[in-house]
C-alpha cells in the first residue's frame, strides 16, 4: 500500500509535468478525474474542487471520465453549472468500451466543451421518471419537471453548438445513442478508443470559452488523475439516499432508546450524531414530507409496543407505516431503475429487520410476565436502613435511598433514626428489626479498660 501511494504521488509531482514536446516547450498538463456509478453531491463535490484545483494549477484541459447510470438532480445541475462556467477547456469522455453516460450522465455529458465517447458506448434515456409505492415501477415524470428538464437541456446543447433538436429528444422521448450514431447526430466531436487516440484527436481543435477561441494543444500532454480524498469519500457515502435514509432511522431510534435508557447517554449521542449525518444526505434529494411524518410515527408505534401490551397490532402498523414512508420519500426522476431495485429491497430489510426485533422484545416481555416473581421474601433480606417514620409497629424506613413501608418484626415500637435491618418481606411490606452493629475495636469495652 505504501509503495503505491509513494507511485501515485511521483505520477502526480512536477517531476511527471515537466516533460517536454518535440520543440523542447514543457507539456501542456490535463487533469482526469472518474465519475462512475450513482452520481451524488459526494460526486458533485469532487468534481467542484478537482476542477478548482484543475484552474488553480493553470491545466491545459480538465477531464471527466464518465461512466454513470444517472444520479440526482440537484446534484447533477451543479454539476452542469461548474462546467459551464470554468475558464479552462472540459473534455467529457465516456471511457471505457462498454460505459454509459445515461440519465444524469447525459447532461453532463452534453456539459462539456469537447464530447467524446469510446466504441460500444451508450449515451441518453434522460427522461425523468417518478416511482409509484404501489407497483415498484418506473412512471413519467410530470410535465412540468419533463419540461424543464428537456428546455435546460436544449439550452445548454446551444450553448455547445450542439443539435438542440436531439437534445431534447433525450429528454422527451428517452432517445438513446450510440458512439457513432451521436458522432453522425453532431452530438458528440470524437469517437476515441483510449486516451491516446483521443489526445492524438483533440491536438488543433478549437473550443470557445468566454467567447475567447481556444487551441487545444494536446500531443504528448500530460495527464495527471485527480482521485477523491478521504473526505470526499465520506460525503459521496453518506449522500447516497439509501444510506441517508438508514442514519435517518438509526437517529430516531438512537433518541427514543436513549431517552428510555436515561444515564448511559451513548444511543442518544449517537443517535443525534447519525440524525446529523442523515440530514445532511437527505439535503441532497427532494423528501417527502408525508414519508417523513409516516417514518417517525411508525417508530413511535414500535417504542409504544415495547410499553404497551398489544401483542404485535402495533408493531404491524409501524412496518406498514415504515414500508410506505420510505418508499415515499424519494422524489429523484433522474436515478437509474436498477437503483430504485435497490432501495425497495433496502426498505423491505429494514422493515423485516425491525418487525423480527420487535417481535423478540415482545415474545421477552411475555415470557417473563408467566415466570414467577423472583423478589420473594429473600429478596431484600439482610439490607440495612434507617426509620424514617416510626414503626409502631407500622412505618416507613429508608434503604438504599427507597422508601419502604415497613413493620417491626416483634411488634413492638421502633423509633425515628433507629438503624434496622430486613429479616423478612410479606408484599410490597418489609419486616425488620434494630440492628445490631458490632462496636469498633477502638470502642469496645475491652479495649477501654486496658
Amino acid at each position: 500500500m505504501l509503495l503505491l501511494i509513494v507511485g501515485a504521488a511521483l505520477l502526480a509531482s512536477p517531476l511527471v509535468a515537466e516533460q517536454h514536446d518535440t520543440d523542447g516547450e514543457p507539456a501542456q498538463e490535463i487533469l482526469v478525474v472518474e465519475v462512475q456509478g450513482t452520481i451524488t453531491q459526494g460526486t458533485t463535490q469532487f468534481l467542484k474542487e478537482s476542477l478548482a484545483e484543475a484552474e488553480a494549477r493553470e491545466a491545459h484541459a480538465f477531464m471527466i471520465l464518465l461512466d454513470t447510470p444517472g444520479g440526482l438532480v440537484d446534484a447533477t445541475l451543479e454539476i452542469m453549472r461548474e462546467l459551464l462556467n470554468t475558464r479552462i477547456p472540459v473534455i467529457t469522455y465516456v471511457h471505457p468500451s462498454g460505459a454509459l453516460a445515461a440519465s444524469a450522465g447525459t447532461f453532463i455529458l452534453m456539459a462539456g466543451h469537447v464530447a467524446v465517447m469510446s466504441p460500444g458506448t451508450t449515451m441518453g434515456a434522460a427522461m425523468p421518471v417518478q416511482m409509484q409505492p404501489g407497483n415498484g415501477q418506473q412512471q413519467p415524470a410530470d410535465d412540468k419537471t419533463v419540461t424543464f428538464l428537456a428546455g435546460h437541456m436544449t439550452n445548454v446543447a446551444e450553448e455547445r453548438g450542439r443539435p438542440a433538436e436531439i437534445a431534447e429528444k433525450f429528454v422527451t422521448e428517452n432517445l438513446t445513442l450510440g458512439a457513432t450514431e451521436a458522432l453522425e447526430e453532431g452530438v458528440i466531436e470524437f469517437i476515441a478508443a483510449d486516451l491516446p487516440a483521443l489526445l492524438e484527436q483533440l491536438d488543433g481543435h478549437a473550443v470557445e470559452i468566454a467567447g475567447e477561441e481556444v487551441i487545444l494543444e494536446t500531443e504528448g500532454a500530460t495527464l495527471t488523475e485527480l482521485e477523491m480524498t478521504t473526505r470526499q469519500r465520506i460525503m459521496n457515502f453518506i449522500s447516497n439516499p439509501q444510506i441517508a435514509l438508514l442514519l435517518f432511522l438509526l437517529g430516531i431510534y438512537g433518541i427514543f432508546f436513549g431517552l428510555n435508557m436515561p444515564g448511559t447517554y451513548v444511543p442518544e449521542t449517537l443517535g443525534v450524531i447519525a440524525l446529523v449525518l442523515a440530514l445532511f444526505g437527505l439535503g441532497m434529494f427532494e423528501v417527502n414530507a408525508l414519508g417523513i411524518v409516516l417514518i417517525v410515527a411508525a417508530v413511535i408505534l414500535f417504542v409504544l409496543e415495547a410499553f404497551t401490551p398489544t401483542f404485535g397490532f402495533l408493531t404491524a402498523a409501524g412496518v406498514v407505516a415504515l414500508i410506505i414512508g420510505a418508499l415515499l420519500m424519494p422524489v429523484e426522476p433522474m436515478m437509474p431503475e436498477e437503483w430504485f431495485r435497490t432501495f425497495i429491497v433496502t426498505v423491505l430489510g429494514m422493515a423485516a429487520v425491525t418487525a423480527g426485533f420487535f417481535v423478540l422484545v415482545i415474545t421477552k416481555v411475555l415470557k417473563s410476565r408467566n415466570r414467577p416473581a423472583v423478589h420473594d421474601e429473600l429478596g431484600m433480606r439482610g439490607y440495612e436502613g434507617v426509620v424514617a417514620e416510626e414503626l409502631s409497629p407500622s412505618g416507613v424506613v429508608k434503604i438504599r435511598g427507597e422508601w419502604w413501608t415497613a413493620r417491626s418484626a416483634s411488634g413492638e415500637p421502633i423509633p425515628l433514626g433507629t438503624a434496622v435491618r430486613v429479616n423478612g418481606q410479606e408484599g410490597m411490606q418489609i419486616v425488620v428489626e434494630p440492628a445490631t452493629r458490632p462496636a469498633a475495636p477502638e470502642e469496645s469495652p475491652e479495649a477501654s479498660s486496658e
